[in-house]
């Protein structure tokens, strides 16, 4: 016959994170810590943050197209659709406005470093048998 022994709950084995008011009250500045690193930083940009700026502008192409598609049906309003196509296609600019200047920082931050670094003449290693003065 099986006995069944008591399992210590998984949150007992993890670290305790201090609540804002314990560590203010012992002095210690209470830190989060970052989700997005600032936009500057070098750091490529991964090819899935293309892809889901490609997915999420097909996701509102095929909303624009729908709305087209009900505006030949004339059980609802043609100008509650044209003002919904306006709607729709202002937030797509936007969402693609914003997200592209933050790109655009963060590829012109990595596009200056690399440049840098092809600028600066590079430390070579003595050859075999040179010795460092």
């Amino acid at each position: 016959m099986a006995v069944n022994k008591p399992k210590r709950s998984i949150h007992l084995a993890q670290p305790q994170p201090q609540h804002a008011k314990t560590a203010r009250a012992e002095g210690s500045k209470s830190v989060r810590p970052r989700l997005h690193p600032e936009p500057a930083t070098r750091m490529p940009v991964k090819p899935h943050v293309y892809r889901a700026m490609a997915e999420m502008n097909g996701g509102f192409e095929q909303a624009l197209q729908g709305l087209q598609e009900l505006q030949k049906i004339n059980y609802f309003s043609l100008d509650a659709l044209i003002s919904m196509h306006k709607v729709l296609s202002r937030m797509r600019s936007e969402a693609n406005r914003q997200l592209m200047a933050v790109l655009i920082e963060r590829e012109t931050a990595n596009a200056d470093h690399f440049q840098r670094l092809c600028i600066k003449p590079e430390k070579s290693a003595p050859a075999v048998g040179e010795r460092r003065a």
